[in-house]
């Protein structure tokens, strides 16, 4: 008869009575012994279902299993389905069958467990050990093969089909989601808008390509394997103009293990298109000696010449606001020579006849002769003003003796209206300017003193220029109320933004340094070759006018 504590259902969790006997009977047997440790270490004992018609046989087992602290359930066998309710009922951690059992014939219980799908160590117990029966069952999938008649390895068995079981799990997880993952990068890699790739540069400096994604057909019109075979059909793809830039950053890339972000252009195989990438991927050196990148390529054809345009729309915005400044500094010219020429002229005349007036006028004429006065005095200051405005619309003096001098007679007029301090100090190595430049740099110094006027509240400037062989230095500062990043950006301020666009015309550079009450610097630099610029018709007209500008 089979035990009440080895029937029907899963047995409870055994009392320590049960591992008691356990310990015993495995202490007894040194070849089962350390295995006997491992049972104790595990928390849940490991869940067995024995399937046996012979209720002796299973009885033997049962209680070498009892002794082992194992969890049991017997089942002496029955049809399909009745397998399929007890396996999902109990779960079995290990299953032990009998080789021939009478109806459902342990070959077929042991398809049916595997066809559930179900990783579960199946070993087949029998009473004749035949190499044939040994062999149909592990082809058919066993886990192991027992002698019902010597049950000494029965512990041993159990343990390591468990442990190959747990393994194997997780082999198949790890497996798993590693297909996951390689899924997962596919569809990402399919799904670029470039192409994948990895290259290598050997020590001896070849290079090829050991993978490539199928993206190469989009972006260079040819498969992954032909890159594979023979890298040289993407080098030569690359436009000559831009093989020097490709070698030397590759090389560098290499040299300093670096990140490579390469933008270039490259000529398609069969119909000669052309087209801009940008290859970026990141280095990591092998133990052969050579390099290896992994990376993406794009195609930035659309983009690249996008900022083409931009950059031509902001060449032809830089040259059209210059062609206005050109414009301007034309007619202020125009109206400058006007004002001296021809208004100073007659101002002139005037004064002439009312001094011969007055030297016709008798003492008698007492009341005509203040008259003439007055007006011989208002005719002067017409004059006075006439010069003013003529030297504020162009000063000759910046067209007979340069900017260091007009800079001179800016501030002397500027401290006379203002009554702030300055401080100028010229570096001046008499190389002189082209008059375009000329007129940028005074219009630059212009806009930053009527900055300060109106914004600083500064009581001191210095003013720095030096005139030097490769390069013209304009520093202004002031001792006043600083200047706010926000200041620098207001909408409908323009004085800055004219000073920059001068500037960068001329291929110089602005540097503006301010802190909240501790006054704000403003540095420039324009190089001297500046003045090799195409000047507009505007322009040229100013070269040629500019000497003769009233003196």
């Amino acid at each position: 008869m089979i035990s009440g504590a080895a029937t029907t259902e899963a047995v409870a969790a055994p009392t320590a009575l049960a591992y008691s006997k356990a310990i015993a009977a495995r202490i007894r047997n040194s070849f089962e012994a350390p295995y006997l440790i491992k049972i104790m270490q595990i928390n849940t004992p490991p869940r067995v279902l024995l399937v046996d018609s012979s209720q002796h046989d299973a009885q033997q087992v049962l209680d070498k299993l009892e002794a082992g602290g194992y969890q049991t359930r017997y089942w002496p066998g029955g049809d399909p389905d009745a397998m399929k309710t007890v396996l999902a009922s109990y779960a079995p951690d290990i299953i032990l069958c009998s080789y021939d059992l009478p109806a459902l014939g342990g070959l077929h219980l042991l398809k049916l467990t595997k066809t559930m799908g179900q990783d579960i160590p199946f070993l087949f117990l029998c009473h004749d050990t035949q190499d044939k029966n040994i062999n149909r069952a592990m082809q058919a999938g066993a886990d192991d093969y027992l002698c019902k008649s010597d049950l000494s390895r029965l512990a041993f068995a159990i343990e390591h089909n468990l442990r190959e079981a747990k393994i194997r799990r997780a082999h198949n997880e790890s497996q798993a989601t590693l297909q996951e993952n390689q899924a997962r990068l596919s569809a990402f890699i399919s799904n670029l808008p470039g192409m994948a790739y990895q290259m290598l540069l050997a020590a001896n400096g070849g290079t090829s390509f050991p993978y490539v994604s199928e993206g190469s057909w989009a972006l260079l019109g040819l498969g992954p394997q032909e890159l594979e075979k023979d890298a040289a059909l993407f080098l030569n793809m690359i436009h000559q103009d831009d093989r020097p830039s490709y070698d030397l950053a590759i090389r560098l890339s290499a040299e300093q293990s670096s990140f490579w972000n390469w933008e270039g252009r490259i000529s398609m195989p069969v119909t000669g298109e052309i087209k801009w990438i940008n290859l970026r991927c990141s280095p990591r050196r092998l133990n052969n000696g050579s390099t290896q990148w992994e990376g993406v390529m794009f195609n930035i054809t659309q983009s690249k010449a996008a900022r083409i345009e931009l950059d031509r729309s902001r060449e032809e915005l830089r040259a059209l606001s210059q062609h206005v400044q050109d414009v301007r500094e034309q007619e202020r010219l125009n109206i400058s020579r006007e004002v001296h020429d021809n208004l100073g002229g007659i101002l002139t005349a005037i004064k002439l006849e009312v001094v011969r007036m007055n030297n016709h006028l008798t003492a008698e004429n007492r009341k005509v002769t203040e008259i003439s006065k007055g007006i011989e005095e208002l005719v002067d200051k017409c004059i006075i003003e006439a010069r003013n405005i003529s030297l504020m619309l162009r000063p000759g003096v910046l067209d007979c003796f340069g900017i260091v001098a007009a800079i001179e007679v800016e501030i002397e007029e500027f401290r006379k209206r203002t009554g702030i301090q300055c401080e100028f100090t010229n570096i001046d190595e008499r190389e002189e300017l082209d008059p375009e430049l000329d007129i940028a740099l005074f219009r630059i110094f212009q806009e930053t003193l009527t900055n300060i006027i109106k914004h600083a509240q500064a009581t001191r400037i210095k003013i720095d220029i030096r005139n030097q062989q490769h390069e013209v230095a304009l520093m202004v500062s002031d001792n006043g109320r600083g200047l706010a990043e926000t200041d620098k950006h207001k909408p409908h301020s323009f004085g800055l933004r004219g000073i920059q666009e001068r500037i960068t015309y001329f291929g110089g550079k602005l540097k503006i340094s301010s802190a909240a009450g501790q006054g704000t610097s403003i540095a420039i630099t324009i190089p001297r070759n500046a003045g090799t610029i195409q000047a507009s018709p505007q322009r040229q007209a100013l070269r040629d006018t500019a000497g003769s500008a009233q003196q």
